[in-house]
């Protein structure tokens, strides 16, 4: 199900291309992927012992989000050659995004223990979930590339980006806001 981090890859495809996500994209995949170990190596005792700075990604992803939503509402809809990202800046953002939502972290918590004796899997078990975790979250991100990718070539006009800016800042906007209200 599309989150914030969907959202924000839809706004930086359509803003700046498909070019500009790939590195988005690896550090959404990387951010899962900490859930997903978190989760097979016990999650709660994790999240007590370093609650603290599960606190500080989630209100730095909030703060991301806002700032995604106030530089996409003041958009005037023109598309100027973009400057080139600072490396590794696209991979930070995602995995800050995706480590301050507890979306994944409820979803491998719910349906992991479901799947496999937690207390027993073995190194081999352990690294084919993570290999297959990695493997469908990135198809599932590169689904939602292509579908943006589609939408900023419909997305022709100023006025339709405007439009489609400020759209996907409200929507961050409140993305923030309901996980910042999360406890």
């Amino acid at each position: 199900m599309p989150g914030p981090a969907q959202g924000a890859l839809f706004a930086r495809v359509v803003s700046r291309g498909a070019a500009s996500a790939w590195s988005f994209i690896v550090g959404m995949v990387a951010g899962n992927a900490v859930w997903l170990l978190a989760t097979i190596f016990g999650l709660s005792a994790l999240a007590v012992r370093f609650a603290t700075v599960f606190v500080v990604v989630k209100w730095l992803g909030v703060l991301f989000l806002l700032y995604m939503a106030w530089r996409l509402w003041k958009s005037d809809g023109t598309r100027a050659a973009q400057q080139p990202e600072r490396s590794g800046s696209g991979f930070l953002a995602g995995a800050f995004l995706t480590l301050g939502n507890p979306k994944a972290m409820v979803f491998f918590g719910a349906v992991l223990p479901q799947a496999f004796d937690m207390t027993a899997l073995s190194s081999a078990q352990i690294a084919l979930i993570l290999t297959l975790g990695i493997a469908v979250d990135f198809l599932v991100q590169l689904f939602y590339l292509i579908l943006a990718r589609q939408t900023r070539s419909f997305i022709s006009s100023p006025k339709r980006v405007r439009i489609a800016d400020r759209t996907a800042a409200a929507m961050m906007a409140g993305c923030a806001g309901a996980i910042a209200a999360k406890g």
